[in-house]
C-alpha cells in the first residue's frame, strides 16, 4: 500500500538528522533535480527577497524566517518527513501516537509530494523549508511542470509493486504526477466532503479545507493501522470500509479506468 499525501506549509522546526543527501546518484533518483531546485530557490531568496517572498507565497509576518530557511536548506538539520510536516492532515495522522510497528508502516507507505523535493518517503529526512509546488522559480520555471517530467520514472516501480495506492493529494500536488492508464486500476483517489442543504432545499456536497485535510489525515491513520493489523490492504472496498469506520458516508466515483471514493460528512 502507498498513501500519497500533500505536504503542509506548517512544519516542526529543528531536527537532529544530518543535512539531506542530494548527490546525483543518491538512492531516491531525485538528488540532481533536488539540488537544482534548492540551489535555484536559495539564489532567488538571496538576490531578490521581496519577489521571492511573493512568488513562494510566504506570509508577511514570517517571510524573513522562511527566506532564511530556504537559503540554508542544503545545510540544515533534518528529521523524517512524517515528523517534519505538522499541518492539519499530519496532526490527524499523528504518527507519534502510533505503535512502533504502525510507525514503521507509516514511514514505509507514505509518500509526501513537495515543491522543493518532488516526492519524499515518509521516513526520508528533510530540512525545514517553504516552497509550494504552485511557485515559479527563476532558472527552473514552474515547479509543478518541472517535477511532472521527473517523477514518472521514480514512482513507476513503487506504484507497480504497491498493489493499492490511496491518493489523498490536493489539486496542486495531484498535478505533479498522474498514474498511467495501466496504473489507474490500482490508484484510489479520495475526496473528503461536507454535505449541506442549500437555501433552495437541494443537497450540496463540497470540500471544506480544514475538514478535508483532517479527514484525509484520519483516513491515512486508519489505513496504516489496518494494514499493520495482519491483512495487507489490496482493494478499494477496504478503503471504503475504513472510511465507514470513521463515520463517513462513502460514495464510489468513476476515476479513469478505476474507482475513486468520496467520504461525505453528513450532519
Amino acid at each position: 500500500m502507498l498513501l500519497l499525501l500533500p505536504p503542509s506549509e506548517a512544519k516542526v522546526t529543528g531536527g537532529d538528522g544530518p543535512p539531506l543527501d542530494v548527490a546525483p546518484d543518491d538512492a531516491t533518483g531525485l538528488g540532481a533535480a533536488r539540488r537544482e531546485v534548492l540551489t535555484a530557490v536559495a539564489a532567488f531568496c538571496r538576490r531578490v527577497p521581496r519577489k521571492a517572498a511573493a512568488a513562494l507565497k510566504l506570509p508577511g509576518g514570517s517571510a524573513a524566517t522562511h527566506l532564511a530557511d530556504n537559503i540554508a536548506a542544503l545545510s540544515l538539520p533534518t528529521m523524517p518527513a512524517v515528523d517534519r510536516f505538522s499541518g492539519v492532515l499530519f496532526e490527524a495522522l499523528d504518527v507519534r501516537s502510533l505503535t512502533g510497528r504502525q510507525r514503521a508502516r507509516a514511514g514505509a507507505s507514505v509518500l509526501v509530494f513537495s515543491g522543493a523535493f518532488g516526492v519524499l518517503g515518509g521516513d526520508e529526512p528533510v530540512p525545514v523549508h517553504r516552497v509550494p509546488a504552485s511557485a515559479t522559480v527563476p532558472r527552473v520555471g514552474g515547479l509543478t511542470a518541472y517535477w511532472r517530467k521527473r517523477l514518472d520514472a521514480v514512482l513507476a516501480p513503487r506504484v507497480d509493486d504497491a498493489g493499492l495506492v490511496v491518493d489523498l493529494r490536493s489539486t496542486d500536488y495531484a498535478a505533479m504526477w498522474q498514474p498511467t492508464a495501466g496504473q489507474r486500476a490500482a490508484v484510489v483517489p479520495v475526496r473528503v466532503l461536507e454535505q449541506r442543504r442549500a437555501a433552495d432545499g437541494s443537497v450540496v456536497r463540497r470540500p471544506v479545507s480544514w475538514s478535508s485535510k483532517h479527514g484525509k489525515g484520519l483516513l491515512a491513520r486508519e489505513l496504516v493501522r489496518s494494514h499493520t493489523g495482519g491483512r495487507p490492504l489490496r482493494g478499494v472496498g477496504q478503503v471504503a470500509d475504513a472510511g465507514r469506520r470513521l463515520g463517513y458516508t462513502v460514495v464510489e466515483t468513476a476515476a479513469g479506468t478505476g474507482t475513486g471514493l468520496d467520504l461525505v460528512a453528513v450532519p
